[in-house]
């Protein structure tokens, strides 16, 4: 408690970085406004906090692994001028960690790299497929094992890009 960050990306990535090393993941839940709309408060829960709404079998197409069991272990922090300092934090969780081997798809820990997303976006540009691109990446880091991301992130990468490129008004298809 006490820890001081400069924002609120960096308080964020630095208690994803924990949590992944400890076998959770993370994400963004509370914030309460001052009445001139600044952030006074900031909350990141475990994603296991919560629970999911009831529904009857009849309603349900399919079976799905129920991942949410009500984990009340959240970090708060109190907002001073853009600076974040933890005011609480809860440890303990009310279900297993993720084991050492398994933490790699754990959603909060899937970033790319603004270097690979530089990578991905020239050989977009030069008409490369992003699955092309994609296989290209782990010969750079020695291996797709070292990769912080998967496929699919790579191509929501790239999708967003076209995105923002059709809305700017300018058309361009990579």
């Amino acid at each position: 408690m006490g820890m001081i960050f400069p924002n609120e990306v960096e308080a964020y990535n630095d208690y994803a970085a924990y949590a992944i090393g400890k076998g959770f993941g993370v994400g963004k839940d509370k914030v309460v406004r001052n009445v001139k709309g600044e952030i006074t408060r900031r909350t990141f829960v475990c994603n296991c906090e919560g629970c999911y709404a009831s529904v009857s079998d009849k309603e349900r197409k399919y079976d799905r692994f129920e991942v949410r069991c009500s984990c009340l272990a959240p970090i708060k922090f109190k907002v001073d001028n853009g600076v974040y300092e933890v005011i609480e934090c809860v440890s303990e969780h009310n279900y297993a960690l993720i084991p050492e081997g398994k933490k790699h798809p754990i959603r909060c820990g899937r970033m790319i790299p603004d270097s690979d997303k530089a990578v991905l976006g020239d050989m977009a540009k030069s008409s490369i497929r992003g699955t092309s691109s994609f296989k290209f990446l782990p010969n750079r880091v020695g291996g797709s094992q070292n990769l912080s991301y998967n496929l699919r992130d790579a191509q929501n990468l790239l999708q967003a890009e076209r995105s923002n490129v059709i809305s700017g008004g300018i058309v361009k298809v990579y």
